[in-house]
């Protein structure tokens, strides 16, 4: 198992943007058909890119980071939540999967990507995200992100 990285902590990540070639943004409802629009929506944007990564694993990622968002994404009961997805491919390559709740609180960041506190964020980390979180400068709430890499280039030795 690879190490939990030092982004696991329980304070919120600094936004570092890289340069973003393409992003898809969609707004998903509160409810149990949340995971599944984020799967199709997943699939069918990083099949028209071409993207050279896992669609398999980044559409694992996407799903369980929106259903820790339907878990644990409302503040407080009653309350109108959000969830956004969005996917963002850049100049590298690389793959942004993040989604927004309405919470802005995340207690135990470091022991959830360490599977300590439920499986979800240790299964992202286990399928190849660099997990990190963040406070939006443009809305309430959080924002947890996954980073994925392209996949490697195989050599050949034709």
């Amino acid at each position: 198992m690879k190490p939990v990285p030092a982004a696991a902590s329980g304070t919120p990540e600094p936004v570092r943007e890289s340069p973003v070639l393409q992003e898809w943004l969609i707004d998903l409802p509160p409810t149990g058909s949340a995971g599944g629009l984020a799967r199709i929506h997943t699939r069918t944007c990083l099949t028209v890119l071409g993207w050279d990564g896992s669609i398999g694993a980044a559409t694992e990622i996407t799903d369980r980071l929106v259903r820790n968002a339907l878990v644990h994404g409302c503040p407080r009961t009653g309350q109108v939540m959000d969830i956004r997805l969005r996917l963002a491919l850049t100049e590298g390559r690389q793959l942004l999967i993040e989604v927004s709740d309405s919470n802005p609180a995340f207690p135990d960041f470091g022991e959830a990507v360490r599977g300590r506190k439920g499986r979800g964020l240790w299964e992202v980390h286990r399928l190849g995200g660099s997990i990190s979180w963040f406070l939006p400068h443009h809305a309430n709430g959080k924002t947890v992100r996954a980073l994925l890499g392209p996949a490697p280039c195989s050599g050949s030795s034709d």
